[in-house]
Order: C-alpha cells, then structure tokens, then sequence
C-alpha cells in the first residue's frame, strides 16, 4: 500500500469516526419539545448521513485485511492469529473494565443517581449467562459494554476469513450478490450478515486490478 492509499484511508477513517459521533450526539423530538425541525435536521444528519460510517469502517476492515495475502489461504491464518493479540485481548480487557468501572462509580456516594442504568441485574445472574452477556451479547444485542458490538462482529469475521477467502477467489463478485441475498434472509441476532456484506466488499476490492492512466494537463492562462 502506497502513501497515497495510505492517506486516503485516513481521511475516510477520521470523517467515519466524526459521523459515529453525530449517530450517537442527537436528541428525539420527544425529549425536546417543540423542536420538530430540530428533530428532523438530527434524522437526516445522524440516522441518514451518518450511518455510512459503519458499512464504511467494514469496507476499509476487509480491505486491510485481505490487501496482502501472498501465500493465500496461509497468510490468511497468518492474520487471524495476530488478530487475536490486536482485536480479542483488547476486547476482552474493554470488556472488564468497562464493568469494573461501572461497578466502582455504583460505590461512591451521590454518583450512582446519575448513572444511565446498574449492573445489578446481571450480577443476579448464573456466571455462565452474565461472561455470554459480557463478552458477547445481552438481549438487545449488544454485548454488556454496548459500544464494543463492532469489534466483536468485527472478531467473528476474522474467525470465518479462510472461508471467506476461498468464497470470493471462486465466486468472485458472486459472493456480493449471495451475502446481499442472505442479508433479508439470515436474522442479525443468528449471524452479522450485514457486516460480512461490506468486510466481503472491501475484500473483493483487494482483487481488483485498475489500468493505471497518465493523464496530462495544461492549465491554461
């Protein structure tokens, strides 16, 4: 990857990031009232515009991952096991602290009235149902530090990368249109079919081989 892709993919990683925070900084037009087209303006910016941010970070994900793999399906395995260092350590660190954390502001006093929710609930639970909520997910779908729901759909996709491998080196752009297919069929909360469709896309990318043009241009007094 050259300095040039290099940048580019930082500029679409920083303006990804400033959209995940307009998804997550809007208000409903119920907590305010009497601002309808405040409510309106937030829909459009956040849950329109900004929404593209993750289907993006997904693109750039499978791009990245499947961008050098030169003893093919080898390289493959290479990357996953570094993934474990870099995505699932990490994950599961995130994961503890984020409950250790919450667990420690519930102890000081005055703090607790305004704390978003308690951990009570989960800590009534067998230990085998609150590690399953904690690293992987609660009945809303997300994992206990809800925030951390990217990167452990992001791990899942690691896990399968081998078959996803030989999936777009036979089927090529095929694969695109079966993921497309199987994203109205397969349920989110049995498998994250709608990242698999973009990481695939961003995966399918690596295989393309532009013509490189010279263009020439004379600005003209």
């Amino acid at each position: 990857m050259n300095q040039y892709i290099s940048d580019k993919i930082k500029i679409l990683s920083t303006v990804s990031i400033i959209l995940v925070l307009y998804i997550h900084s809007g208000f409903h037009a119920d907590e305010i009232a009497g601002m309808t087209l405040n409510d309106n303006v937030q829909k459009f910016i956040s849950g329109m515009i900004g929404r593209c941010a993750v289907p993006l970070f997904f693109v750039i994900s499978g791009w990245l991952f499947f961008l050098k793999v030169p003893d093919g399906v080898r390289s493959v395995f290479a990357k996953i096991k570094k993934r474990v260092r870099t995505l699932l350590v990490p994950y599961i660190i995130a994961s503890a602290f984020f409950v250790l954390f919450f667990l420690i502001l519930g102890l000081i006093p005055g703090v607790e009235r305004f704390m978003n929710g308690n951990l009570d609930a989960l800590f009534a639970k067998k230990w085998t149902v609150m590690l399953y909520e904690i690293l992987w997910r609660t009945e809303s779908g997300s994992p206990v530090a809800f925030q951390l729901w990217f990167l452990r759909d992001l791990m899942i996709l690691v896990a399968i990368s081998p078959l996803l491998y030989y999936a777009l080196k036979y089927l090529k752009w095929s694969w695109l249109l079966v993921v497309f297919v199987l994203n109205f069929i397969v349920s989110k909360e049995f498998f994250p079919v709608y990242a698999l469709l973009w990481f695939s896309l961003g995966a399918y990318l690596t295989q393309l081989k532009p013509k490189t043009m010279s263009i020439d241009v004379k600005w003209g007094g």
